[in-house]
């Protein structure tokens, strides 16, 4: 398996190129949710420059590079509107809907840095081969 390493400066690219897409929307939100780890510096970026308040859950199925079973930890009580919901990668798409079967009452937009599916229902910066293990700069510093 090759890997694809995201470094800071793909990242402020891909953040920049998602944020005129959020922009040019002219979408609303109430807030950011952001799944612990993977979305914490999406979220941060989009949060300073949309001025958005950001709400965290911890939420992971990954232990190393194996998906398993979800865990979640912290839990924010969201109420009825629309957030922006920020994650680091879009891989089989099983977070994302874990995270909104979580909140029936809420309504999302989400976006990823990353994505290993062409036609996934949220808007990534990036794609990339669905083989490839993505490094993002936080977790090989």
């Amino acid at each position: 398996m090759f890997n694809y390493t995201v470094t800071y400066d793909k990242f402020v690219e891909l953040c920049y190129k998602l944020l005129d897409n959020i922009q040019k929307s002219g979408e609303q939100y109430r807030g950011i949710l952001c799944p612990l780890r993977g979305g914490f510096y999406l979220s941060y970026f989009m949060s300073i420059h949309l001025k958005l308040p950001v709400h965290y859950i911890e939420i992971s199925s990954y232990i190393e590079k194996e998906q398993g079973m979800f865990r979640v930890g912290i839990r924010p009580d969201l109420m009825k509107g629309k957030f922006l919901l920020c994650d680091d990668i879009y891989d089989s798409g099983n977070t994302i809907r874990k995270i909104h079967s979580m909140y029936p009452e809420a309504d999302f937009d989400t976006i990823c840095l990353v994505s290993k599916v062409k036609d996934a229902e949220v808007t990534f910066a990036y794609l990339v081969e669905k083989d490839r293990w993505v490094d993002f700069f936080w977790e090989i510093m």
